[in-house]
């Protein structure tokens, strides 16, 4: 897990640093007594004594049981309330903001979405901590149980420093998002790119939660990979790991909107499959989706595209496969949603590769159940990832 160079510590209660080392320890165990806790965060009895009966009053810690005596008084075993403590997710893209409120379980309490005005990134702040204190005020949130606040953001991103590098969507570059929302929200943020935080996404909610090494490949409004080996996610040097949209996979294969042919976004990306459909059949269509029910149907363009599809993810999962070390896929969007049927020939194919490469191993390739959710729930996954022990 990287360290972040900026401090998550606040003086309200549920931030400050011994609080946070007291919910760390609790989280980690499932229940300690007040002794316990004292031992494992090395703090004085009295100061665990204080902070447990602060976060009793709040109801953010319940009493469990009693536990079994030693010598003395029978300890109590104390718990954390993980409908109490709130971590709050915002999901930037082009022209759509949605921020959610979700407890540490990732159940999505509350959230709202818009359609910023602006672009410029002071507009757009500005109108993001508008939304955010209308959505904490018509749903009664206490903003002391709040923990943080993730930003899933496309682009390349300096997640450390808080900085978005380069983001083609928004048409931003070397922007300070992370402090310049913190000044605005008045809570600490932690950034990362989409792709990486849908990735976090799955290692907490989703599909990877016991998986150490996988990829989260995102196949939506553009074609992206988060990689996580040995329950870290891999950045790279320039933040640049998972950059795979324009990598080309085929060899002589169709010309992408970059000027080279054969990248895997051009086989993957829904609107520029309906683009091609619609040039080579003559058929106008309105959603990525219908070119699959034509597939379903026998219709020899779709078939013909999918496949294609299907051959330009069996070369690029098998070979990040071998190259990561990888024992899971999970493809989210699009390609993702279409069902076992079609994600067992990925992963058939994939498997003929690793097989002929030598290697004893096999891989795994599911489709993402977090839906939609992928990228908000991501968010918040950036802030439990960054205080909490990885769940493996």
């Amino acid at each position: 897990m990287r360290k972040s160079q900026r401090s998550l510590s606040s003086t309200r209660l549920i931030r400050s640093f011994n609080v946070v080392s007291v919910l760390r320890t609790m989280y980690r165990e499932g229940g300690c007594s007040k002794a316990e806790i004292a031992q494992l965060t090395r703090m004085s009895s009295a100061t665990v004594t204080r902070i447990i009966s602060d976060l009793l009053e709040q109801g953010v810690v319940t009493e469990d049981k009693i536990a079994e005596s030693t010598g003395g008084r029978k300890p109590v075993i104390f718990k954390l309330n993980y409908n109490k403590i709130y971590i709050a997710g915002i999901e930037l893209v082009r022209d759509r903001v949605v921020l959610a409120i979700c407890n540490l379980k990732g159940d999505i309490l509350t959230r709202r979405s818009f359609r910023p005005y602006s672009l410029e990134p002071p507009d757009m702040i500005n109108e993001i901590g508008k939304e955010f204190e209308l959505l904490l005020s018509l749903n009664g949130m206490n903003r002391e149980h709040i923990l943080g606040i993730g930003l899933a953001i496309s682009g390349i991103v300096n997640a450390d420093a808080g900085i978005l590098l380069r983001s083609v969507n928004l048409g931003w570059k070397d922007v300070n998002i992370a402090s310049e929302l913190e000044e605005a929200l008045e809570f600490p943020v932690v950034l990362e790119n989409d792709a990486n935080a849908a990735a976090l996404a799955e290692f907490w909610f989703g599909c990877a939660k016991d998986v150490a090494n996988f990829m989260y490949l995102k196949t939506d409004t553009g074609v992206g990979a988060g990689i996580m080996s040995e329950g870290r996610i891999m950045v790279g040097p320039r933040g640049m790991a998972g950059e795979i949209g324009h990598i080309p996979v085929i060899q002589n294969g169709r010309e992408c909107t970059c000027g080279q042919n054969g990248c895997l976004e051009t086989y993957l990306y829904g609107q520029g499959l309906i683009r091609r459909y619609e040039q080579e059949a003559g058929v106008q269509l309105e959603e990525p989706e219908e070119l699959f029910c034509r597939m379903a149907d026998q219709d020899p363009y779709a078939k013909s595209l999918v496949n294609e599809g299907i051959e330009a993810l069996t070369t690029v999962l098998s070979l990040a496969a071998n190259m990561a070390d990888l024992d899971l896929v999970v493809i989210g969007g699009l390609w993702g949603e279409l069902g076992d049927s079609f994600l067992s020939r990925v992963e058939v194919g994939c498997n003929e590769i690793i097989q002929r490469s030598g290697l004893n191993k096999r891989l795994l390739v599911l489709g993402s159940a977090l839906g939609e959710n992928s990228d908000i729930l991501g968010a918040v996954a950036t802030v439990i990832n960054r205080w909490f022990t990885p769940p493996i």
